[in-house]
């Protein structure tokens, strides 16, 4: 089953026959179910981005130290590398 059968969208219609939602358009135009939907899926969206800012802010400091072991392992690859140049001058 795909979700055109289960909304009951019909699949033959083009996209140019598609209303659009404009910003004049008044609210009581729109059909009470597809305000409820879009409401719906900007609720679910915020939530989504709420997640998402936590998430790394939770993951900030490992992050940060993630950055700093690298920056420090490539400087002391550049130091022994250097070691290495001068002992075989």
């Amino acid at each position: 089953m795909n979700q055109a059968e289960t909304t009951g969208a019909d699949t033959a219609v083009a996209p140019d026959q598609i209303p659009t939602l404009t910003a004049d358009m008044l609210v009581r135009q729109v059909p009470q179910a597809v305000s409820l939907a879009l409401e719906a899926r900007a609720a679910e969206k915020k939530a989504l981005m709420d997640l998402s800012d936590e998430l790394l802010q939770n993951l900030r400091p490992e992050i940060e130290r993630l950055a700093t072991d690298l920056v420090q392992r490539t400087l002391q690859g550049v130091w022994d590398q250097r070691a290495r140049i001068y002992q075989d001058t």
